[in-house]
């Protein structure tokens, strides 16, 4: 087994269960009523039914608080981590009242390549102990750090369970690189957790229909099927097998979907990862879960799902695009708000909630 070594690589399997255990009672529900409404901090009863999870705070903290009662229960994850791009991503906030600049999330590391890995590969192992004996996740990453995460992946997981390396074609970004051939695409790693996990084919419409010699499977050999004279049979084909490249657009400001918050992923792209990795009812998890994408998409595909981002931005625009959702199809829903947000409550994070931010009609966008 090939494995990645960089300076004080750290092995922090003897704190994992001393920090699960510290870590289980410090989330606590947030009750938000409406947009317009008063708010107020409660301790949320357990419900005998599932009920979503929207969690803002530390993915590393969260993580050890979900060991204690998901561990070998999440059926897909996904995340899109830092890319190790070496830029911090700042949005511009408008309001009523204000404009203002803010950082929706570090990508920054100082070309400190070891801080990066660390903090990658202490969350990997906490993934795979998440995640269901059926279950897949998907790494979603760039050429800064892929191959440096394939080589963890491998070692967490094991070489035996890759699955895929999807790579994800984005035909519609503008490039005005001149030293290097456009960079239009990235890669999502696929790896299991066990040989017996959740796969759906999936099928993808063809651009045109084609006329296509029709094969059937003959004592384990795929040969062309023929008619009683012994003539090849033609059909014709609307659709073809989904392979591992995906031509898919990056997100615009034209898009009805679009929020304004940097690194925002393609809703089809999220939509493929769900159907193809997970059925309905499934539990699926985004541990940066950003402006909400893979979140909104699992509730429309009837997925149950749980979210994490420690940015109050990203919970702010997450909120906000599921309520919208859950308003325009209410007569769709028994329950006025079928998700909880919790956090771990400290004084930055009641003095938020207290101002009635999550209460406010803010416009983000990227800054230029």
């Amino acid at each position: 087994m090939v494995r990645l070594k960089w300076e004080n690589k750290k092995d922090f399997s003897g704190r994992i269960l001393e920090n699960t255990q510290y870590y289980k009672d410090k989330f606590k529900k947030i009750k938000i009523t409406t947009f317009n409404s008063s708010k107020k901090l409660i301790k949320g009863k357990e419900t005998t039914h599932w009920t979503n999870k929207l969690i803002w705070g530390d993915n590393l903290k969260v993580l050890y608080y979900l060991l204690n009662d998901f561990k070998e229960k999440i059926d897909l994850i996904y995340i899109d981590p830092p890319f190790f791009s070496g830029t911090n991503y700042h949005i511009e906030i408008k309001s009523e009242a204000r404009e203002f600049n803010a950082i929706a999330y570090n990508d920054y590391w100082k070309n400190d390549l070891d801080s990066y890995l660390e903090m990658i590969y202490e969350r990997i192992v906490l993934f795979k102990k998440l995640l269901s004996k059926k279950g897949l996740i998907f790494v979603h990453l760039d050429w800064h750090a892929s191959h440096y995460i394939r080589v963890i992946l491998d070692e967490i997981f094991g070489q035996n369970k890759f699955v895929n390396n999807i790579v994800w074609h984005y035909y519609n970004k503008y490039s005005a690189g001149k030293t290097n051939l456009p960079r239009a695409h990235d890669d999502i790693l696929v790896y299991s957790k066990t040989n017996k996990y959740t796969f759906n084919e999936l099928r993808i419409p063809r651009d045109k229909p084609i006329k296509q010699l029709k094969r059937e499977m003959v004592n384990g050999v795929l040969k062309n099927a023929k008619d009683e004279n012994g003539h090849v049979i033609y059909r014709t084909v609307k659709d073809k097998k989904m392979d591992d490249v995906w031509r898919i657009p990056c997100m615009q400001p034209a898009s009805k979907e679009w929020t304004g918050f940097p690194t925002q992923k393609h809703h089809e792209l999220l939509k493929r990862i769900i159907k193809l990795g997970s059925n309905k009812g499934d539990i699926v998890a985004d541990f940066f879960c950003g402006s909400g994408t893979t979140l909104l998409t699992a509730e429309k595909l009837n997925r149950r799902w749980i979210g994490c981002d420690i940015s109050e931005y990203s919970i702010y625009l997450t909120r906000k695009r599921l309520m919208a959702y859950f308003e325009n199809n209410k007569n769709s829903f028994k329950d006025d708000h079928p998700f909880e947000l919790y956090t771990h409550l400290n004084d930055e994070r009641v003095n938020i909630i207290n101002s009635g931010f999550f209460e406010k009609e803010l416009a983000i966008r990227r800054k230029k």
